[in-house]
């Protein structure tokens, strides 16, 4: 009615508006084309309809390959894109007829590589990501961004010709990965896990059996997102499994894309806009530049204010047409080739050592001055460049205070040097220690499977380093850091600096990412100052983990110095029970359950390694105490003698006959012996849905129920003593 009544103001609005389609026809079969009596309404018509055909930016779906090195990731990336092909050139025959024209995969993939894909079953833009750690911080950078609102269908690769432990672990690590980058979006992601080398295991059972496996350890795996399917593939050569999961894999990615949010005809016609107005040479364009074009052009089917067309560039961004970061500053940058920013420069920053995209620009301290990046890079603006790294905090800008003593960490982009963490490659330096007087916060991961993401680790360096003043050492250990007139440490895994109140503080990651350590030494512990001192530091690390690490569940231990030595034990405590320690001077807790807590020093003398935590819960019944992999061999030891009651043990505790089954196929186990040590170990590693949790009363009754209740008593009594 509004076009047919000539109403422009009406049916701009309305086109502006999500989720609203241009070509809906009436009862008649006309469309608002069709029934458009205005030259201005035609016009506005016209525009956006032309852009939808033209850039059908709504119809394509995100799908993000990730697994290790070698997983076969640009393969099958290869095989998706000439699948699609050939479903639009003549169908499948054509494709067999072309796989010779192929080219071939490049072995070692740089950064990420995205893929738009036209297909009539579905179009996608692929992100094919390397597998090197060196590139995990960055690559979590760019997932966060086009994860926000939009959910992705992740291809989880893994190879199976590597150890179950090693696969497992893998499946594990990115799953948790996923779960972080897509903590915030409101829709769930698609995972399908892909098992690649397919064809090398020659024996279809041990196959068979594998492929069971993986996929009982992927559900397992998967909390947050949805387990879509397993798929063991050779995705080397096109076959009639690998034609048949690509197809799937259409539909898959349509049913993810019908659940993103609904985008506004306005998307389309600014992606036209873009890809008109700005040169094909031109890999970017900044917000103040586009804005002028906009009031130049006058298109009026599209904004001039900055804060609506930002909202439009976030949309595109998002479904992964540009790359758009807005920051506080009055010129942010839209990236019209995502290619620049997330191979040609990220992928060359944080290249490998033995990669031929790798240059020697940063030192071991991590530092690159800008003029450094700027030869290194001299086809792209360096402002959009800097304002790219700092803005996803992969690095931080630095420079010299006027009275050339001290560093100043100051957020500008016109800064003479740039600080990466993620570079930094020198070992915790001899002279940097923990004191034994100091006081100590440790922050774990509950799960054995889980780990601290290196992107949170190299944030909170960014972040502590920016945020708590630091005064000039007149020795230095590097004289690289010297120049800098740094007054902290950096190592690969931590950060070591003296406040201006005089507290010495270290801040360690373990070497397996699942413990965080923060030590603070002063000569005067009762000084408020330093209370508050201890807290806002313990704010910051808490603070980067809730948003780099949301899906790894955690506990916090804290001691205090070796003064208390009744009880050599330390525990978990709340935020209230830790200001409590901090402000009121106490060395006992009592929680909200009743419990109490001692608190002893966790610092030992044991270099280079880190000390262990000795962490008991007081006055806590050790029957209702859960189970970790770290108590399989005590266990074991214990009730070995009950292995010729296994399988009656292993359905009390959750496990399927199939389960148990495939326990027995497993190659190099051919006793009752194997069998309970293979049945308990998976029983606390993975704690599958329909188990019972690894808990000694779960295994007690489980025995009892077996009728073994010798073993049960002697087990009780190990854990009671």
């Amino acid at each position: 009615m509004a076009a047919q009544d000539s109403h422009e103001g009406c049916v701009r609005l309305l086109l502006s508006a999500p989720g609203i389609d241009a070509n809906l026809v009436n009862h008649r079969g006309d469309t608002p084309l069709k029934l458009a009596t205005s030259y201005e309404v035609l016009t506005l018509l016209q525009k956006y309809t032309t852009s939808c055909e033209d850039f059908p930016v709504h119809t394509y779906g995100k799908v993000i390959m990730c697994g290790d090195s070698g997983a076969g990731k640009s393969t099958l990336t290869e095989a998706i894109i000439h699948h699609c092909e050939s479903t639009s050139e003549g169908g499948v025959d054509q494709h067999l007829a072309r796989r010779a024209a192929r080219k071939p995969v490049k072995a070692l993939t740089a950064g990420i590589v995205p893929h738009h894909v036209k297909s009539p079953r579905a179009n996608m833009t692929i992100y094919d990501l390397a597998g090197h750690r060196e590139y995990y911080s960055s690559h979590s950078s760019i997932l966060e961004l086009i994860s926000k609102t939009t959910p992705s269908v992740f291809l989880l690769l893994v190879n199976l010709l590597l150890s179950l432990e090693n696969i497992i672990a893998q499946i594990y690590y990115w799953s948790l990965l996923i779960g972080n980058v897509c903590h915030n979006c409101p829709q769930q992601s698609s995972i399908i896990v892909v098992g690649t080398h397919a064809d090398c295991i020659g024996d279809s059972k041990k196959l068979e059996h594998l492929c069971i496996q993986i996929e009982q350890a992927a559900k397992n795996a998967i909390k947050h997102q949805i387990f879509v399917q397993f798929a063991a593939l050779n995705v080397t050569s096109f076959s009639k499994d690998l034609d048949t999961f690509l197809s799937s894999l259409h539909h898959i990615i349509d049913d993810v894309r019908i659940r993103c949010p609904a985008i506004s005809l306005s998307c389309h016609v600014m992606y036209a806009f873009l890809n008109d107005k700005v040169p094909a040479d031109q890999d970017a364009i900044s917000m103040s530049q586009l804005l002028i074009l906009l009031n130049q052009e006058n298109p009026k089917v599209l904004p001039t204010e900055a804060a609506e067309v930002s909202e439009l560039l976030k949309t595109l961004s998002e479904k992964g047409f540009i790359v758009f970061f807005d920051t506080d500053l009055a010129d942010s940058w839209i990236v019209l080739r995502q290619d620049t920013l997330l191979e040609k420069v990220s992928g060359v920053l944080f290249a490998p050592t033995h990669f031929e995209e790798h240059i020697p620009i940063a030192s071991n301290t991590g530092v690159i001055p800008i003029s450094v990046l700027k030869c290194h890079f001299p086809k792209y603006n360096i402002d959009m460049i800097t304002q790219f790294l700092i803005r996803f905090e992969l690095c931080q800008p630095i420079t010299l205070a006027p009275n050339n003593t001290a560093l100043q960490v100051q957020p500008i982009y016109s800064c003479p040097d740039l600080f990466f963490p993620a570079l930094v490659r020198a070992s915790r330096p001899d002279d940097v220690t923990i004191p034994n007087d100091a006081f100590g916060w440790k922050m774990c991961t509950v799960s054995i499977n889980q780990s601290f993401s290196p992107r949170f680790l190299h944030v909170l360096v960014s972040r502590i380093a920016d945020e708590f003043p630091m005064r000039y050492r007149d020795t230095c250990l590097n004289p690289d850091l010297l120049r800098y007139n740094r007054c902290c440490t950096v190592w690969r895994r931590g950060i070591s600096w003296r406040s201006e109140e005089g507290y010495t503080t270290i801040i360690e990651m373990s070497e397996d990412f699942r413990c965080l350590l923060f030590a603070v030494s002063t000569d005067d512990k009762t000084d408020i100052t330093y209370s508050q001192f201890v807290l806002s530091v313990i704010e910051v690390i808490s603070k980067a983990c809730k948003e780099f690490c949301p899906s790894v569940s955690r506990e916090e231990f804290i001691t205090c110095p070796p003064e208390v030595t009744s009880d050599h034990v330390a525990a978990t405590v709340e935020c209230e029970a830790l200001k409590k320690i901090l402000l009121k001077g106490t060395r006992k807790v009592t929680d909200c359950t009743g419990n109490n807590y001692v608190f002893v020093s966790l610092w030992r003398k044991v270099e280079p390694q880190l000390p262990t935590l000795l962490g008991v819960q007081l006055n806590q019944d050790p029957i209702t105490a859960s189970l970790t992999a770290d108590d399989h061999t005590k266990i074991y030891q214990t009730i070995k003698s009950a292995s010729d009651r296994w399988r009656a043990i292993g359905e009390s505790l959750g496990f399927t006959f199939n389960e148990l089954e495939s326990i027995v196929r497993e190659p190099g186990r051919y006793r009752d012996e194997d069998y309970y040590a293979a049945m308990l170990r998976r029983w606390l590693d993975w704690a599958p849905p329909n188990h019972t949790d690894p808990s000694l009363q779960s295994l007690l009754s489980a025995l009892r129920a077996a009728g073994k209740e010798i073993q049960a008593k002697n087990l009780e009594a190990i854990y009671k003593k």
